[in-house]
């Protein structure tokens, strides 16, 4: 299936092994986030612990990842087009998740001081702690090189342009507010950032790197990424009161908007707009990979930046609980459907 920029087209190739398969995958990404949520609930992991697990993942165990994903691609002209090609699908991404997210929270009527974080959520996903286990478990542990590539400005806009979404509708100084939009150059030696540098260097130099044993740690740190990202979101979700779940509707629209309606805008769009530039077989990953993003439940950073910024943490909280949720359902369906080509 295909879509031309005169007719959309959305396929709707309903094979009954993808849907079964895709089903079982969800279900045993929920099954981890279960564990997680049962330690924590029966305290064999405490919220300290659950943020220190977080802290060893994203500082450890996720770069190890990602670099373990780059040595293991050779070099070849081939996927340096798809680098290219995701590094303007990302690009596309966050135009189109931007203006949804300024769209999307006026359209539904929603008060002033939750827009900032409707906002936030519609543009930044649970990329690391959600998206990349699905990536390694249905495309394969070396798609996660390309799904960091795709993720590079994810860790600078989260921490400038996120902010700015977050606060911009909330009563602050203007001065106060052009301030939240400034980049922190600390940010540039964030783990995970500078593993994807790193391996984007290893990966266009091919230096070869010992198999023992810096291929095998790397390896055995990098397996532990999913498990553990899993476990932590569970973990966090302990701490949102279910009985919020069914308080507000607009919860419920800005969730189908940041699971369906953002991945059907980025598949249209990468459809039209990638084959132009590319062959379809270069089209294909990078497609997957950027509609699994588009699609992913609220990131769990959510509630930490609008506790500290003051702009409805409960609210970021709720959301995340009722996204990560309805993503049983809608994860499978877009696999279903074509939208996530994974053939």
């Amino acid at each position: 299936m295909w879509v031309d920029c005169t007719m959309i087209h959305v396929p709707m190739d309903f094979n009954i092994d993808t849907v079964m398969t895709s089903i079982l995958l969800v279900v045993t990404l929920f099954l981890i986030i279960g564990v997680g949520y049962a330690s924590r609930k029966y305290n064999i992991l405490t919220k300290e612990s659950v943020s220190s697990v977080s802290k060893f993942t994203l500082y450890v165990s996720l770069p190890a990842l990602i670099l373990y994903s780059s040595i293991s691609k050779s070099f070849s002209y081939e996927t340096t087009d798809i680098l290219c090609l995701l590094l303007i699908a990302s690009a596309l991404y966050y135009v189109i998740s931007i203006v949804v997210a300024l769209v999307i929270p006026r359209l539904i009527g929603s008060k002033s001081d939750a827009i900032g974080v409707y906002r936030f959520i519609l543009v930044f996903p649970s990329a690391i702690f959600f998206a990349y286990p699905i990536i390694q478990l249905l495309l394969g542990k070396d798609q996660i090189f390309f799904a960091a590539m795709f993720n590079l400005p994810y860790f600078l806009l989260t921490f400038s342009l996120g902010i700015w979404l977050m606060t911009s509708s909330l009563k602050k100084d203007a001065a106060e507010g052009a301030a939240a939009v400034k980049i922190n150059p600390r940010l540039l030696l964030h783990p995970a950032f500078i593993a994807t540098l790193v391996g984007l260097l290893l990966y266009l130099s091919s230096i070869t790197v010992p198999q023992k044993p810096v291929i095998e740690t790397l390896m055995y740190l990098g397996n532990m990424a999913t498990p553990l990202a899993l476990i932590v979101t569970g973990g966090y979700l302990f701490e949102v009161n279910f009985s919020s779940l069914f308080g507000n509707f607009r919860h419920y629209m800005i969730a189908v908007s940041r699971l369906l309606v953002l991945p059907v805008l980025v598949y249209a769009v990468l459809r039209c707009v990638l084959p132009l530039i590319a062959a379809p077989i270069l089209v294909t990953p990078v497609l997957a990979i950027a509609v699994i993003i588009a699609g992913m439940p609220a990131a769990v950073q959510t509630v930490i930046l609008a506790s500290e910024y003051k702009a409805r943490p409960e609210t970021a909280a709720e959301i995340i609980l009722v996204t990560t949720l309805l993503a049983a359902v809608t994860v499978p369906l877009l696999i279903a459907t074509g939208l996530i080509p994974v053939g």
